[in-house]
């Protein structure tokens, strides 16, 4: 592939080769998920208005923190940063351990990213009434959930790689 693969990235060098072995028996798929990848992180302008790539990267890095993935902790967090997000943000979406701490919008998110990532059965309409009032649109709030989604994945996707034989 020509372009960045994340998930190459994120398996790090030592891993690159037999991810690239197995991951080139469905090419397509390789490309698809890029294809994702940047459209949830590089929305088109009605999206990012409703939710901005920083706070999209710190919901990935939150994403990722509820699952000790450290490659995808350290893609985020570094592409926030990348971003210009506050260190303060950054270091409070990274700590899941306890509710974020922060700018009451972004709580409000982070809250809702807790839930739909540990007990997703237990959001209702309520919940999503709490993200309407602190200012998400529709729009945001299902890229919030675009987002987590994502994220879950491609964890998930680095995870099996690894555990189909790689250097952990």
């Amino acid at each position: 592939m020509s372009r960045l693969d994340v998930v190459d990235t994120m398996l790090g060098p030592e891993s690159r080769a037999v991810a690239r072995e197995l991951r080139g028996q469905k090419p397509e798929l390789a490309e698809q998920l890029q294809d994702y990848y940047e459209a949830v992180f590089d929305p088109n302008a009605d999206s990012a208005k409703a939710l901005s790539r920083t706070d999209r990267l710190l919901i990935a890095e939150r994403t990722a923190s509820h699952t000790n993935s450290a490659a995808a902790i350290e893609w985020y967090a570094a592409q926030a940063r990348q971003s210009d997000a506050e260190e303060a943000a950054i270091a409070a979406a990274m700590d899941v351990s306890s509710p974020f701490k922060g700018d009451p919008r972004l709580k409000a998110i982070m809250r809702h990213v807790d839930l739909i990532v540990l007990t997703p059965v237990e959001s209702t309409q309520a919940d999503i009434e709490v993200l309407e009032a602190a200012g998400l649109s529709p729009t945001g709030i299902v890229a919030v959930s675009q987002v987590v989604a994502y994220v879950s994945y491609q964890v998930r996707l680095i995870a099996a790689l690894r555990a189909l034989g790689m250097p952990t």
